[in-house]
């Protein structure tokens, strides 16, 4: 099993002739692959690669897909999501496989795209066939998904895993020659380039950002408020994302008597999500690693607070060690102590301008200019 670390990637740009990406979400839609294999198509295309993509899109009208797609350097082939979920399980197969004839490599993302490598691998024996892990599709609960996915890994010239967290994950029967790499996500510099804007409430503004879950970990902050508001009676907690468990937080809230240092906004566009975060003080990352297998495979929100010059603090059982350098971009916590998540705020705070000017620096480290050139030399390594 070759491992490669994102520190070793020294070998010459060679592009190749053309590349498919399958993706199991793809934006407009919202979500952490989705972001991804955006970013990757964009990148690569830059880098002179011939990209096109199949992914799936849910609740978007074809013209807000049409103006998406008209701003794109690259072809993207969208398969709804339909109700009879075969119905799309099919489309989706259908689309994969007749395209990937004309490309010399594939690129699947995602825990469906995944499983497409079988047939991939059936229809086409000497295709170079690529797989992007980021996390939860490695630790499925569900034997039969679980033995799908080790099965359908094995398929695979190559695998990138988002982070070292993630890889340990991956199954440790994989035959020898399929090469293993670490490469970590990235952000577009470009993007964090705003207007200045005005403080969130709060001394210090601590936010998290999305979906409202046990893996996302906004209970963690919640049970923490009260050592934070000990130390600083000030503090807000401001919690963007779609509130699929809000009645369970405000209900924990309640009972630690720190609901009114709690606000919540709900799913936002990106300008202001990215508006608050610049306007924050401290980014908090405070995810689980669920019974069910979810987990945090990278923490590309922490990059993005960190381009705004914000620090972030972090489970240390995570993806999002690999997000956050401990001690000089944030800190990384056991996200069920409260004290020790309350001790990393004020580590934070008496230090804040050298964590800030460490995170900024850190983000444009992992600027997709930057790790593009990783994904190119794992594209362009030769197979065993």
């Amino acid at each position: 099993m070759a491992t490669v670390s994102q520190s070793s990637f020294t070998a010459p740009f060679k592009a190749v002739v053309g590349l498919l990406i399958i993706s199991s979400e793809f934006p407009p839609n919202v979500g952490g692959i989705g972001n991804h294999a955006y970013n990757l198509a964009k990148a690569l295309t830059e880098q002179g690669f011939v990209v096109e993509v199949v992914a799936d899109i849910i609740e978007v009208d074809d013209k807000e897909l049409e103006t998406f797609a008209s701003k794109q350097g690259f072809k993207i082939h969208w398969i709804r999501r339909r109700e009879f979920v075969l119905e799309t399980y099919l489309a989706r197969i259908l689309k994969a496989v007749s395209l990937a004839g004309k490309f010399e490599k594939v690129i699947c993302s995602g825990k469906f795209s995944l499983w497409m490598a079988v047939l991939l691998r059936m229809r086409y024996p000497n295709k170079e066939l690529i797989a992007v892990v980021h996390g939860t599709e490695l630790d499925l609960k569900l034997k039969t998904a679980k033995s799908v996915t080790s099965y359908s890994l094995r398929k695979f010239n190559k695998i990138i895993s988002v982070s070292n967290y993630t890889q340990q994950f991956l199954p440790k029967s994989l035959p020898s020659g399929i090469l293993q790499f670490v490469i970590p996500n990235g952000i577009n510099g470009s993007e964090f380039i705003i207007d200045a804007v005005s403080a969130l409430p709060g001394v210090p503004a601590l936010i998290t950002v999305g979906n409202v879950t046990e893996r996302k970990g906004q209970e963690n902050v919640i049970a923490a408020l009260p050592q934070i508001l000990g130390r600083y009676p000030a503090a807000r907690y401001h919690i963007v994302g779609k509130p699929t468990s809000k009645e369970r937080i405000e209900i924990k809230a309640k009972e630690l008597a720190v609901g009114n240092s709690i606000q919540f906004y709900g799913a936002v566009s990106r300008d202001e999500l990215l508006q608050k975060l610049k306007a924050a003080s401290i980014k908090l990352m405070l995810s689980n690693h669920t019974a069910a297998g979810d987990f945090e495979g990278f923490g590309i929100a922490v990059l993005e607070a960190n381009a705004f010059g914000v620090p972030a603090i972090g489970s240390r059982d995570s993806g999002i060690a690999d997000a956050i350098e401990h001690g000089e971009t944030g800190v990384l916590v056991n996200q069920h102590n409260p004290e020790e998540v309350a001790g990393a705020v004020e580590t934070i705070l008496n230090n804040y301008s050298c964590f800030s000017n460490n995170a900024k620096e850190w983000a444009r480290q992992h600027d997709w200019k930057i790790i593009v050139k990783k994904y190119v030399e794992v594209l362009n390594a030769p197979t065993l």
